[in-house]
């Protein structure tokens, strides 16, 4: 597993060199986004070298399409040391109070491998509007075990996603609560 997230660390930060906006490399990214959804070895034809020393499979698969996820997001979701997609997810504005957000949590959690990479686009897509980052090769490392049998990166996604959410809704409680307060003294 450690060879694993040091290569896929190496993944992270070579993707985080091409999209800085002076990069000569930047059409990978494109490349990437394309690829995003059809057999791997499009983005491999166009940008392998970015997944030398990943072996092919699982972990090839994961790698890929967290790179084409980063590309879709054009470098709007920073990485974020430890934050999961759930985490993530948990930032965006009225997660707490917002059911459709919730939904949207909860139809990502309920998603089959095969169909993970739309409903990954989606979650992408709104993190990035947002500017909310997320800890990329943490995101690829949960990707390979996304098929696991007792499911714990959906189970850790949901833990991670409700202690925040919550834990806002505490904050903003206590907060009414002092205003209260306040207003009556």
């Amino acid at each position: 597993m450690s060879d694993f997230k040091d290569r896929i660390e190496r993944l992270v930060g070579d993707l985080e060199k091409l999209a800085d906006p002076g990069s000569p490399n930047r059409a990978v990214l494109a490349h990437l986004r394309r690829g995003l959804g059809s057999d791997p070895t499009y983005a491999l034809s166009r940008a392998g070298w970015l997944f030398a020393g990943i072996n092919p499979g699982k972990d090839e698969d994961a790698a890929i399409l967290t790179a084409g996820l980063f590309a879709w997001a054009k470098g709007k979701c920073p990485q974020t040391k430890s934050w999961s997609v759930g985490r993530a997810f948990s930032q965006i504005k009225g997660a707490g109070d917002n059911r459709s957000v919730e939904r949207r949590f909860i139809d990502l959690l309920d998603t089959d491998q095969a169909d993970l990479d739309v409903k990954l686009r989606q979650i992408i897509s709104l993190l990035a509007r947002d500017s909310i980052g997320l800890d990329w090769g943490l995101l690829c490392r949960h990707l390979r075990s996304w098929a696991h049998d007792d499911r714990w990166v959906q189970k850790q996604w949901a833990r991670d996603f409700w202690q925040f959410v919550a834990s806002e809704a505490e904050a903003a409680q206590e907060t009414e609560t002092a205003v209260a307060q306040s207003q009556g003294d």
